[in-house]
């Protein structure tokens, strides 16, 4: 067992798996978060999601 806290007094933790997706494709923190939701934490489902979005026209 841990004595880590998973929180930091109130202050949630950093994304970095929502960050390193987010900086990879250049796309927001929040379209990154809303993939990994949708897809999971599969880095092919991810990547995959990432790039399709992308390659949409905006609406």
């Amino acid at each position: 067992m841990s004595n880590t806290p998973m929180e930091e007094s109130g202050h949630a933790l950093p994304d970095t798996e929502a960050e390193e997706l987010a900086a990879k494709h250049g796309i927001s923190l929040e379209e990154a978060k809303r993939h990994i939701r949708e897809q999971g934490h599969s880095h092919a489902s991810k990547d995959g999601a990432a790039e399709a979005a992308k390659m949409k026209p905006p609406q």
